[in-house]
């Protein structure tokens, strides 16, 4: 079958290397001069910046894809010991360790959270996390029997559970408590998708279990290299 793409955006690359590895004929149209979306990069000179997202998760996604080349394609990255630090208007500097316990510790000392009530929201994170990834992000939304699934009636079961109907601010606000500093970090994660806090559901307060339990990691030669590796795929593929 003959296909046509429509963007050469990570998701566009994506499913042209799925489309080709299962023997189809895939071509890739792209407005831009290079391909990526928003995970691109910027030369300036002798210089050169990542655009677009700058924290890695999950990069078992990308290993699935690259293991699709015919030809072997190297792609290593490192583990972050620090996700980010931030940086607050009354000099405050907190740094978000990946490891959990850490992470609690500082936002004790630093930001005067309460660990127990921080490590519960993690935990809510998790659950939500749990009852929506089998759904939305292990399976596919164009085959019926995605909807008459175990996890799918666990999901729906559980509705009330992903504050649906809530804004991410207002639950932030009820699940962290009076921590301005707090809300305003765990707020930020609607931002992950160009999304705003005070419109997006509060299902998305799940993000933060990403980083926490999966961990953040930096690829080798930067985050372009994803790209540069998902192109190379595809091309491998023909």
């Amino acid at each position: 079958m003959k296909i046509v793409i429509i963007g050469a955006g990570v998701a566009g690359i994506g499913t042209a290397i799925r489309l080709a590895h299962k023997g189809h004929s895939v071509d890739v149209f792209e407005a831009n001069s290079s391909a990526g979306g928003k995970l691109t990069s910027i030369v300036l000179g002798k210089y050169r910046f990542d655009a677009g997202p700058s924290l890695f998760t999950m990069p078992h996604l990308v290993e699935e894809l690259l293991k699709l080349s015919p030809k072997k394609i190297p792609f290593s990255y490192k583990k972050k010991e620090v996700v980010c630090n931030y940086f607050f208007q009354d000099n405050t500097r907190f740094t978000a360790f990946s490891e959990k316990k850490q992470y609690l510790k500082e936002a004790q000392e630093v930001l005067g959270a309460d660990p127990d009530r921080l490590s519960d929201y993690f935990e809510n994170a998790r659950m939500k996390y749990d009852f929506t990834a089998p759904l939305f992000l292990e399976s596919s939304l164009h085959k019926a029997n995605t909807y008459w699934s175990a996890s799918t009636l666990k999901a729906v079961l559980n509705a009330g559970k992903l504050h649906l109907n809530e804004n991410l601010d207002t639950v932030n606000k009820r699940l962290l408590g009076d921590n301005d500093k707090l809300i305003q970090m765990f707020n930020r994660y609607a931002t992950y998708n160009g999304s705003s806090p005070y419109l997006t559901p509060g299902v998305m307060s799940m993000i933060p279990h990403l980083e926490h339990h999966f961990g953040t990691f930096f690829p080798d030669g930067g985050m372009i290299s994803i790209t540069n590796s998902l192109v190379e795929a595809a091309e491998n593929l023909g």
